[in-house]
């Protein structure tokens, strides 16, 4: 019984944190704003 709770407490405990870092991801990774900051609007046009 304990192996089988030590087993699914981990791949839960794995899972948590594989949702969290995804959600930071999506946060932070895809965040359209600093891509200004990068790469400026050209001013002038060709």
């Amino acid at each position: 019984m304990g192996l089988f709770l030590a087993t699914v407490t981990g791949y839960l405990g794995l899972l948590v944190v594989a949702v969290m870092m995804f959600i930071h991801y999506l946060r932070k990774g895809l965040d359209s704003t600093s891509s200004v900051k990068v790469d400026a609007k050209p001013s002038e046009k060709f």
